[in-house]
């Protein structure tokens, strides 16, 4: 019997080619305009969170730290000011989804999403990244199901997780699915010839050490987006996911090399790097944070490694792994089904 752990993003194990009696279906965009230092916010954010971690829907969610109603908030940036802007929006909190504008999150509730999820889409978002030491690159392609037109853009959102460092007058200590910054910004990029059957290729690359107020940078995720800018429908969005498959290692750099399969049903193999002779270890840990193998290999040397990793006990989701190699930590996300 798998355990039962709280999932927050099924979006990616879906990747958006979930499909019903051959309908693309839609992962909703859940926008929301927030601050550390807004009461009402403080009141809003613990609602809507637990709806998040416990809804098996899949969502992609993005929040905009805002500079009002007090300044302060450290992850104010003037990406999230173009989406505030973008929408109108005069007062926080304000939730969007799908582009819509709703009002105050707490009242959104899991079946609201789950009708949400069930919308047909005109469009399928293949997304992917690499991380090579502190250089992201996020890609991949845009299959659209019919001739779109309009003023389309494509959006790219680096999200942390969880932030702790806010400075907070509200009362709030822990905020989630912040916007660190966008790609290349928040006017996202114009984009033509979508066609049914065409496939429209992407690529956007930045220096993670360029982001001022990243806390951890093994807590991040990638939202990818494609918004009518006009209309404000989002015709689709998503999660990235790592990039699997065979890569040469980079003999002068030590972290993880390969993780397959991914999804996974019974095991994963993870092959890993190292400089030099190090200590090595890992955990694997769920969407909510909690930590479900903790496993230490030990001393190791130079070279390519491979450690098995049995999932056949897992709960179907997402789950990260982190290798510690010596001070350093290496993150990667594992689909478990």
């Amino acid at each position: 019997m798998k355990k039962s752990f709280t999932i927050f993003a099924f979006a990616i194990l879906f990747l958006n080619f979930a499909q019903v009696f051959g309908q693309v279906t839609k992962t909703p965009l859940l926008e929301e305009f927030t601050s550390s230092t807004c009461g009402p916010c403080a009141a809003n954010n613990p609602t809507f969170d637990a709806m998040l971690n416990s809804t098996s829907s899949p969502f992609v969610c993005v929040k905009y730290q805002m500079n009002w109603p007090g300044s302060g908030d450290i992850y104010y940036n003037s990406d999230g000011s173009t989406r505030r802007n973008s929408y109108a929006v005069t007062g926080i909190p304000e939730f969007a989804v799908n582009g819509s504008v709703f009002g105050q999150p707490a009242p959104y509730t899991a079946s609201m999403l789950q009708s949400e999820a069930a919308l047909p889409s005109q469009m399928i978002i293949d997304a992917q990244f690499t991380l090579n030491d502190s250089i992201l690159t996020v890609f991949g392609n845009l299959l659209p199901q019919q001739d779109i037109t309009g003023n389309i853009r494509r959006h790219i959102a680096i999200v942390e997780r969880h932030t702790y460092n806010n400075a907070s007058s509200n009362g709030e200590t822990e905020f989630s699915y912040v916007e660190q910054k966008m790609l290349p910004n928040g006017a996202g990029t114009y984009t033509t010839g979508l066609t049914s059957g065409a496939s429209i290729a992407f690529t956007q690359t930045i220096n993670l050490n360029s982001i001022a107020n990243i806390e951890n940078k093994n807590n991040l995720m990638y939202a990818v987006w494609v918004q009518n800018t006009t209309t404000k429908e989002v015709l689709q969005a998503t999660w990235a996911t790592f990039a699997t498959g065979i890569q040469e290692p980079i003999v002068t750099a030590s972290g993880i090399v390969n993780l397959f399969p991914n999804p996974s049903t019974t095991q994963t193999i993870l092959d890993y790097q190292l400089q030099d002779n190090s200590t090595v270890s890992y955990k694997i840990v769920n969407a909510v944070g909690q930590v479900v193998v903790e496993n230490n290999i030990g001393e190791t040397g130079f070279g390519l490694h491979q450690q098995i990793i049995d999932t056949q006990n897992f709960a179907s989701g997402i789950y990260f792994i982190d290798l510690q190699i010596g001070n350093n930590h290496y993150r990667q996300p594992l689909m478990v089904q």
